[in-house]
């Protein structure tokens, strides 16, 4: 039953919807090993499909409501002719991201990236030290300090400066001073993305960070260093049963605001199933609206290939021992790993999973200070009392205030 439902829903939306972004991975060739890439890239190779072939993609997206394309690889920048190919999507009018690891980016480039009027960079960095850095991009201490002296020119240049942090179980406990480099570095934002073991890194599983740490470092410990100033947003694999919406699922089934493009043509609604090979449609031998306005190619998509997934694992990824079980699921559920939160959102969510202890704030100040109803941390699940139910701060209970973990 609740696969013919979900499935209806992809139906009802195919015919009105718009595609307003595309991930456009130009090559699979690259200059870094990194142990999690999702597309074995600078090791599987791939057709690369000339301008020619991605100016009619382009076009045809442009057609059906294309707003933003997201230029990435591989190394997109080992590719020579990103530049005509960034241009070609700034004449037709879309906004332009290039994603990358940063150390092939240089003045040079970044003068003709300014000439193309590219909105923004985003440059991965995975620790606040080369130690930590280079445990998973493989590289040396000459390679971070390079890059993060490129993030700095970047935000020089006039960019909208995104650093991409993946997160892991090797790096959780850097989380915080990755926060305080990417401040003092300039970024306008802060994206952290849960590792999920697919590609190269389905052989590297041991690097899957425990979801409810990770869940409880965003909550109790991420706020302390947050400025104001730049931008954090985030994703999170699963949440409380009691906080999860619709929309928290499947992207691919729910959202479908994107294609994943692959440099041999291959179309996939998104990374992780492009990943897994689970192809949707292949552009040079049809067009994207044949792929993005077909009905039951999309129908029979979810059934065929997305749902076991969920009927294996509780989602579509494997996190091997953090699956969701049958005892888990009664407090948890999957959230899409590609959805993107911002911390204020949530923050919201999850106001009532939040110990006041642990919070880093001082519960008396803060009950003081707000409005009764609006305190931004609600109260403790272990003992369900809000701040909001006393009238004076002094009239809280101190138990409240026990260093607890209420995940």
């Amino acid at each position: 039953m609740e696969n013919r439902k979900l499935s209806s829903t992809v139906v009802s939306q195919v015919c009105y919807r718009k595609l307003p972004k595309l991930d456009l991975n130009i090559t699979n060739r690259c200059n870094f090993r990194c142990r999690h890439c999702a597309f074995d890239s600078g090791i599987t190779s791939m057709n690369e499909m000339s301008l020619g072939e991605l100016e009619k993609i382009l076009r045809e997206t442009k057609e059906l409501g294309g707003e933003k394309i997201d230029i990435t690889g591989g190394e997109a920048l080992v590719r020579e002719d990103v530049g005509e190919i960034i241009g070609l999507g700034k004449s037709l009018g879309y906004r332009m991201e290039l994603v990358t690891n940063g150390y092939l980016l240089n003045s040079e480039r970044l003068k003709r990236l300014r000439e193309l009027k590219v909105e923004g960079i985003a440059i991965s960095l995975d620790g606040s030290t080369a130690e930590k850095y280079n445990l998973i991009r493989r590289k040396d201490k000459v390679t971070f300090d390079k890059v993060t002296n490129t993030i700095q020119e970047v935000q020089r240049s006039g960019f909208y400066t995104k650093i991409n942090t993946t997160v892991f179980s090797s790096n959780l406990e850097d989380l915080g001073r990755i926060v305080e480099l990417a401040q003092n570095l300039g970024a306008d934002e802060l994206g952290f993305y849960y590792f999920t073991p697919i590609g190269r890194g389905s052989r590297n599983s041991e690097l899957v960070a425990d979801p409810l740490k990770w869940l409880n470092f965003i909550r109790t410990e991420l706020p302390r260093y947050n400025n104001g100033k730049m931008k954090i947003s985030l994703e999170v694999p699963l949440i409380e049963t009691e906080k999860w919406k619709p929309d928290y699922g499947c992207l691919a089934q729910r959202e479908q605001s994107h294609l994943q493009v692959l440099p041999d043509g291959k179309a996939y609604p998104c990374a992780i199933l492009a990943s897994y090979g689970k192809l949707l449609g292949d552009l040079r031998e049809c067009s994207v609206k044949d792929i993005w306005k077909n009905e039951l190619r999309w129908e029979n998509y979810w059934r065929e290939t997305i749902f076991p997934y969920f009927t294996k694992w509780g989602g579509c990824v494997d996190l091997g021992e953090y699956n969701l079980d049958e005892r888990s699921k009664k407090d948890y559920a999957s959230v899409c790993p590609l959805r993107k939160f911002e911390l204020e959102e949530v923050l919201r969510v999850c106001q009532k999973g939040i110990c006041l202890a642990s919070s880093g704030q001082n519960p008396f100040d803060i009950a003081s200070k707000s409005d009764r109803g609006t305190c931004p941390i609600r109260g403790c699940r272990s003992c369900d009392v809000y701040i909001e139910d006393f009238e004076d701060a002094k009239q809280i209970p101190r138990k409240i205030f026990r260093k607890i973990n209420c995940l």
